[in-house]
């Protein structure tokens, strides 16, 4: 396994550091997130509770510049590698399918990092760019439950070693950073394989079928450092609650839209101060002076 796993969700279904939680998504956020909307911070006040003690949990490790997804400014690289199983195959409609939902996750972050006064350039369109995806398979089936990912992770690691050259794809498109995502045409709990500084720096992660656009910005972001802001993942419950309370609609916090609906033709997430704060779109934000383990 190269990497750490930082987070997988399918319809409700969470995955941090390794370990299926099964707690559902929350997402009882009412306010929708608007193209023009300039971002404003919560006031930081009487609704925030006390900085946690250091022995709580917390503190999650960050792949914020580390890795061959850097930082998400500028041209980055979507890879886009189709897994053909036993059981199901990837068909042209398919990939079409996907191709969309993931332009609409572009559009939605390079929107996002607009209102935050940053240039965000995701070259995702594998039509337009062929030598931006390519195909696998693989010969065991994941019809048993948990017991593939460790196989699927040796597989993927394998991919990235032989198949796609992250150095020639960054010099060819002059990028940043670039970062692959492994369609599997099956259901499971999609996840983000991302750099923590020790293993392989070969940033990625795995796309299930039936993800939402939501879920496809949520893992991309992971990717360049955003943390899960919802319960039993990554950070305290006190945490969790002021996001619930100050950004409902937070994007890390829950991919669902404003009528709690898993919404397939476009996102309404909110992309909150603190995320933008994670991803390096700001420098400071007035949490982490009551968190501080919200510091990147």
């Amino acid at each position: 396994m190269s990497g750490i796993r930082i987070a997988a969700l399918r319809l409700g279904v969470v995955l941090a550091a390794g370990a299926v939680c099964g707690t559902p998504l929350l997402a009882d956020g009412k306010s929708s997130t608007d193209s023009g909307r300039q971002p404003q911070a919560a006031a930081v006040g009487e609704e925030l509770s006390a900085a946690p003690e250091p022995e709580e949990p917390g503190n999650p490790r960050s792949s914020y510049k580390l890795g061959s997804a850097r930082s998400l400014e500028g041209k980055n690289l979507i890879y886009s590698l189709f897994v053909d199983t036993p059981d199901a195959k990837w068909t042209d409609r398919d990939k079409k399918k996907a191709l969309k939902n993931l332009k609409i996750a572009k559009e939605y972050i390079e929107a996002e990092a607009k209102d935050y006064h940053k240039k965000a350039d995701l070259v995702v369109d594998f039509e337009e760019n062929e030598d931006l995806t390519g195909n696998a398979r693989i010969h065991f089936s994941l019809k048993d439950g948990d017991d593939y990912e460790e196989a699927l992770d040796e597989e993927i690691a394998g991919w990235l070693e032989d198949q796609i050259d992250y150095e020639a794809l960054t010099k060819e498109y002059k990028a940043k950073g670039i970062a692959t995502i492994v369609f599997v045409n099956h259901k499971g709990s999609t996840y983000a394989i991302c750099y923590d500084g020790v293993d392989n720096p070969q940033e990625s992660l795995v796309m299930f079928a039936g993800e939402v656009p939501a879920v496809y910005a949520h893992e991309i972001l992971h990717l360049f450092g955003a943390h899960d802001l919802y319960e039993d993942a990554e950070y305290t419950e006190e945490v969790c609650e002021y996001v619930k309370k100050a950004y409902p609609d937070e994007i890390m916090y829950t991919v669902k839209d404003e009528k709690g609906r898993l919404n397939s033709s476009e996102i309404q997430n909110q992309l909150s101060p603190i995320t933008a704060y994670h991803l390096g779109w700001v420098n400071y934000i007035e949490e982490i002076d009551v968190f501080p383990q919200l510091k990147r």
